[in-house]
């Protein structure tokens, strides 16, 4: 259960992430145990023939050569042997290393985290080391442990005395079958603890994973802080939205001191047009607004002094068929030449329209 009876919802993938990055992942240790025991099995039947092949045809070879009696060369033997010895236990080692990170990697992925070996003050609290000593977990963990091994011994008992018949008649048979009736017990051993292992370990992931999932859960209040974290301060981000606006409204106010024309709904609307005949397919939208945007717009104009129409249609037809940097539709144009056509007309430019 969780250990805080607030926190009763599942963990976000934020929660989740920061786990991780803390080392708290989901893990059985018994699922590299069982892996360990099935490869340890693997390797007695498929490499230790051939290993055992190969270094009886070693010690073969150094016994019958001659300088192997020569006592200042029997340096370079045990070099020899060391090396031999070495040769045929690396892929042994390698092997179940490779099994061994599988395994973990299986469970939870690749992880890197040195935060579980950073030391903790609270670790150091006795009060806090009693209680974990005396808590249901650790009783749970001493039950679950104590039922393993009595199984385990269970098991190796009733292996063990239906193996001691063979072991008693091996006084009478060759070395060569004792070491084969020895390697015989060892594997069924081996493949016996093995085969146990497998449910138990199936066993305690599940248990690892579900207690793992409880103690991550969260408090609804955890969880709203989390959003707000992650979405920003609202006040914070209401200020950055208002000085958005501003900046905005102040380059589409540089805008409107550009523009040829600003047509406008006396009260409501405004828009302002530029148009670059050799550059421009049609008069494009720089700035508009309404109301109070559309009263700043009109003085920026009056303040540069660009000529300012009122058509309310036209107003209107802009505002709402438009958007900023959009040039106008085509079913506007007629309207717009005659403005701009009057205009030119007014300042004297030779100009026929769009």
């Amino acid at each position: 259960m969780a250990k805080d009876p607030s926190k009763t919802e599942k963990a976000t993938p934020r929660r989740r992430e920061k786990a991780r990055e803390e080392g708290q992942v989901a893990r059985s240790q018994d699922i590299p145990i069982a892996a360990t025991l099935l490869g340890v099995f693997l390797i007695f039947v498929f490499y230790l023939p051939f290993a055992t092949d190969e270094l009886i045809a070693y010690y073969r070879r150094i016994f019958s050569d001659p300088l192997y009696f020569i006592t200042t060369l029997n340096h370079q033997t045990m070099y020899e042997v060391v090396k031999i010895l070495g040769l045929l236990l690396a892929p042994v080692g390698i092997v179940l290393l490779v099994i061994g990170i599988a395994a973990n990697i299986a469970q939870f992925g690749i992880l890197l985290s040195f935060k579980p070996m950073m030391p903790k003050l609270d670790k150091l609290n006795p009060i806090t080391g009693l209680q974990r000593i005396f808590s249901m977990k650790t009783l749970f963990e001493l039950l679950r442990n104590v039922l393993k091994l009595a199984v385990a011994s269970a098991i190796a008992y009733y292996l063990v005395s239906y193996l001691l018949e063979d072991v008693f008649s091996m006084a009478g048979v060759s070395v060569n079958q004792q070491a084969y009736l020895m390697l015989r017990f060892t594997l069924i051993m081996v493949l016996a603890f093995a085969l146990l292992s497998i449910p138990i370990a199936v066993v305690d992931f599940l248990y690892r994973r579900f207690d793992f999932e409880e103690n991550i859960k969260m408090s609804k209040d955890e969880i709203k802080e989390e959003h707000k974290m992650m979405e920003g301060n609202p006040a914070i981000k209401a200020a950055v939205k208002q000085k958005q606006r501003e900046m905005s409204m102040l380059r589409m106010m540089a805008e409107v001191s550009n523009s040829d024309v600003v047509i406008v709904n006396p009260e409501h609307f405004a828009v302002a047009l530029v148009y670059e005949r050799e550059q421009m397919q049609a008069p494009k939208v720089v700035a508009k607004g309404q109301d109070h945007v559309a009263l700043r717009i009109k003085e920026v104009a009056k303040e540069h002094e660009i000529p300012i129409v009122e058509n309310p249609p036209l107003a209107r037809a802009l505002y709402e068929s438009c958007e900023l940097d959009e040039f106008v539709p085509e079913n506007l144009y007629e309207a717009i030449a005659k403005i701009l056509a009057a205009i030119y007309k007014e300042r004297g430019e030779k100009k026929s329209g769009v």
